[in-house]
């Protein structure tokens, strides 16, 4: 699951079933820069992506990623996931039985 939230509270969530590696990171970013694009052209004048220090956030594919698509980004401290507040939703959402029918997945 990959993730982001405003400060107004809206959600833009991906669910997949694979691991997150640059590629994914990739296809996330530059889907979330056309919805932030469609919803307010001037989204980069007062947002700031708020991003933990995985390799994949830190890579260097991806940090010139973020230079192309022009995405503000600033990245937590160490172990900083109590401030985050994705790792708080993260938290909650897996707490919960997210397969009630036990439905099999790809990832065993």
């Amino acid at each position: 699951m990959i993730m982001g939230i405003d400060t107004n509270g809206a959600i833009y969530i991906s669910l997949l079933q694979a691991n997150s590696n640059n590629q994914i990171m990739d296809i996330y970013f530059r889907a979330l820069v056309k919805q932030l694009d469609k919803e307010r052209t001037n989204w980069r004048d007062d947002t700031i992506i708020l991003l933990d220090n995985a390799r994949y956030h830190t890579s260097k594919s991806t940090k010139e990623l973020f230079e192309l698509l022009k995405i503000p980004v600033l990245f937590t401290g160490p172990h900083s996931y109590a401030g985050v507040p994705c790792e708080l939703w993260f938290s909650a959402f897996k707490s919960r039985d997210i397969n009630p029918r036990k439905v099999q997945t790809g990832k065993r």
